[in-house]
């Protein structure tokens, strides 16, 4: 090469530096959502939540989230990296629907309708999905307009995925592939039991990966199995680059790094990353990755970055989006604005405390006219905000469908519960150390082993920890229990009152 040739090619490469670098680096940015739950519109916590928890750290707690919101964000985003020639991908990790009137009145379709319009690039399923019929969960699948990648659903009859099981996307040179994973707990969902079966995520996870490593240079999950099986699949099969996950609700605000070695390496982070966004929509993850090839000509990950992006009321609704959400809401708008009753304040967790939980226990209680009553961790799945309580909130806080069950139970069964699975309740006061009952009464008087009790819970908590217990249905849905008595209440206030006290070591019915 000659003088003249050397300088004119260094020039080219200093005004065009994506030539020069295309074949070395690459960069990818995600930005990604999970467990939304119907949370279609802003809503609010409870300005007081316990010390310490994901919700506590917030930046911002009222008035956040609303999909159109995210959508005018992500917009911004794309635009900004557009201009440096930087792809952005939309992706959603599952548990999209099942939590608000949306899902209730649309089984998922307007969830799945308005990220249409906000431009996810790639989805997958959660458990909460599985919530409806399989007939319903193949036609939100064929609604989408994105890719919906999960790689280890299969229909029972035929035995063809549902779903997309994996994907190859070029970003500049570099080729990622993309495969989804669903949690097992989704074959107990209606879903799996009508049909749609469920293979176990860590032994699909080690024939995708070796499959995409065959035809790819990166590898990304989006999973849907909660962050101890995300570290646990960073960990037992080697070949994942980044999980984008879900399902655990976990807040990852850096996001979490699972070392693939101990070996320290100038040319790669030489693990798996693992992000997460909570929950609800209330922020949107960002991550930004770099992509190197190393002189052997292989690609890794060399550089990330993961951040939280509150989605606050500064942010305006992008106004397609937002026409799609109110095209689904106004039809339902009269019947979940009504008020069903007035909180005097917010209700909100104060140590083992939770005072949503505490109301439909107390709720159905008086409902049945029982001595006891229980309630699982994860059934009551939203608090309520002082001010009017409308039944959107009511259906929010519980979106189940479940009914009430009455049974008889003696004490000695009642302590047992107590201890395998710590739930709230109502008419009982207990404390628990280091996973034992150490003081328990029912309605002031020591819990009596022999004595036989009169109780009641929730359908999903008979089934799931009453099954050696001869319980009766009463037809009544729960939410229509609790919202009748709160109507006759109109006005509620939150009780902390040390009805359950758990100390040290913990197993909480979900």
């Amino acid at each position: 090469m000659t003088r003249r040739t050397l300088i004119a090619a260094l020039v080219l490469a200093f005004c065009l530096p994506g030539l020069a670098l295309a074949q070395t680096t690459a960069s990818l940015t995600i930005l990604h959502t999970n467990d939304t739950h119907g949370h279609l519109q802003p809503f609010s916590y409870p300005s007081i939540v316990a010390q310490g928890s994901d919700i506590a750290r917030l930046p911002e707690k009222r008035d956040i989230g609303g999909i159109a919101r995210r959508a005018t964000l992500a917009a911004r985003i794309k635009a900004e990296l557009a201009a440096k020639n930087i792809p952005v991908w939309l992706v959603d990790g599952g548990d999209y629907s099942d939590g608000t009137p949306f899902s209730t009145e649309y089984h998922g379709e307007a969830d799945v309708a308005a990220m249409n319009a906000a431009g996810y690039t790639f989805g997958t399923l959660g458990n909460h999905e599985f919530n409806n019929p399989a007939a319903q969960v193949k036609k939100l699948i064929g609604l989408a307009t994105f890719p919906v990648i999960v790689s280890n659903t299969v229909d029972r009859a035929t035995r063809q995925p549902v779903g997309i099981p994996m994907r190859i996307e070029k970003v500049g040179a570099v080729r990622i592939g993309i495969f989804g994973l669903m949690t097992s707990e989704a074959a107990t969902y209606p879903a799996g039991k009508d049909g749609i079966d469920v293979l176990d995520p860590i032994a699909t996870a080690r024939t995708m990966v070796k499959d995409l490593r065959s035809q790819a240079d990166i590898v990304i999950l989006i999973s849907h199995c909660g962050e101890n099986v995300d570290n646990r699949l960073a960990a037992d099969v080697p070949g994942i680059d980044v999980i984008v996950g879900s399902h655990s609700h976990s807040r990852l605000p850096v996001g979490e790094f699972v070392w693939r070695s101990d070996d320290l390496r100038e040319d790669s982070v030489n693990g798996t990353v693992i992000v997460q966004a909570f929950q609800w929509g209330g922020e949107l993850g960002r991550l930004d990755l770099l992509f190197r090839k190393d002189k052997n000509g292989a690609w890794s990950v060399d550089r990330y970055r993961e951040r939280l992006i509150p989605v606050g009321a500064g942010i305006p609704a992008d106004a397609t989006v937002a026409a799609i959400v109110d095209k689904y809401w106004q039809p339902i708008a009269a019947k979940y604005g009504q008020v069903v009753a007035q909180a005097t304040a917010d209700f909100s967790t104060r140590g083992d405390d939770e005072a949503p939980y505490n109301l439909v226990a107390d709720a159905v209680r008086a409902a049945m006219g029982t001595e006891i009553e229980f309630e699982n961790t994860g059934g009551v799945r939203a608090p309520l905000v002082a001010g009017p309580v409308t039944q959107a909130d009511m259906v929010t806080m519980d979106p189940f469908g479940n009914t009430v069950m009455t049974f008889q139970m003696t004490g000695k069964q009642i302590r047992d519960i107590l201890a395998r699975n710590t739930p709230f309740v109502s008419g009982i006061r207990y404390r628990m150390v280091d996973g034992k009952v150490v003081e328990a009464t029912v309605n002031g008087q020591p819990l009596d082993d022999a004595r036989t009790y009169t109780g009641s819970t929730n359908s999903y908590f008979a089934g799931a920890y009453m099954k050696v217990i001869e319980s009766k249905d009463t037809g009544r849905a729960r939410l229509d229990v609790v919202t009748e008595y709160m109507k006759k209440q109109g006005t509620v206030t939150p009780t902390y009152d040390g009805r359950r006290v758990i100390i040290g070591s913990r197993r909480e019915a979900r």
